[in-house]
């Protein structure tokens, strides 16, 4: 029996991106993406949220919101914060139990805030950077929470997985097998996928801007690797998913602007 019982997506924010100033020969111009966060059910740990979306927190400190946009053109209104589409579904915030957090990036952490109680779970790799935020960073401070939010780090995977083929390490999140976690950094100084096991969804987080470049017809431009915190590593992890989605075409690969995402 399955144990990852229901997945959905909310809106939680926008952002524009010019696909034709960001990959080679693509004359598709301008995007307006979602900022997607992820909602899923599992049968033991309860309802469990991947990312949080944006949201005003990220807008505290005027000087850091304004080096961020300088960058990222996102738009948001307070209606689309998690904790009003959690409402707006009719699910009170205080059932999520868990967020499973992919990087440290504002329109990933900017919900935490807005959430009662939870535990936040990820790679050790990923978590080191909440441990270590530095306060002097306007926009991480403004959006992490005052009180001591509990935090655990995924465990190596003790079983077998096709996974191992492609990345170093493989993390068991729940330590049942259902949720896998791999280093997929690059975009950020600490990232990570997760693979939803039972369902073959695997959310590639910032790993592209959607699914665009897995196809491998187009390339990054300069632009493009010049916003990345390790333009060498996003390119590696880049043609590592290629050859995964063409290893292993029954992969549906999700990334956080993706606009066509499954549900169940």
């Amino acid at each position: 029996m399955e144990k990852i019982i229901s997945f959905k997506r909310y809106i939680c924010g926008y952002e524009e991106f010019d696909f034709s100033e960001l990959y080679k020969g693509c004359s598709d111009g301008i995007k307006k993406l979602p900022v997607n966060v992820f909602l899923t059910e599992h049968k033991k740990f309860g309802t469990i949220l991947i990312n949080t979306g944006c949201s005003k927190t990220m807008r505290t400190n005027a000087t850091s919101y304004s080096r961020l946009t300088s960058k990222h053109k996102l738009s948001f209104t307070d209606d689309d914060s998690i904790k009003a589409r959690l409402l707006a579904d009719k699910l009170d915030p205080v059932c999520i139990k868990k967020v499973l957090l992919t990087h440290c990036d504002p329109e990933c952490c900017a919900g935490l805030k807005l959430l009662p109680r939870y535990e936040i779970i990820s790679t050790a790799q990923v978590l080191s950077i909440l441990w270590l935020a530095d306060p002097s960073d306007g926009i991480i401070s403004s959006t992490l929470p005052s009180a001591e939010i509990p935090r655990s780090a995924a465990g190596l995977f003790s079983g077998k997985s096709f996974l191992s083929d492609y990345f170093k390490w493989v993390f068991d999140v729940f330590g049942d097998g259902t949720v896998l976690a791999v280093d997929i950094s690059g975009h950020a100084k600490s990232m990570a996928g997760f693979f939803l096991t039972e369902k073959n969804i695997f959310l590639a987080a910032d790993a592209s801007i959607d699914e665009t470049a897995l196809s491998g017809k187009t390339e990054p431009t300069n632009k493009l690797l010049k916003l990345q915190f390790y333009p060498k590593d996003y390119i590696n992890v880049l043609k590592t998913l290629r050859k995964l989605k063409n290893d292993h075409p029954e992969i549906q690969f999700v990334f956080s602007h993706s606009e066509n995402v499954p549900s169940f």
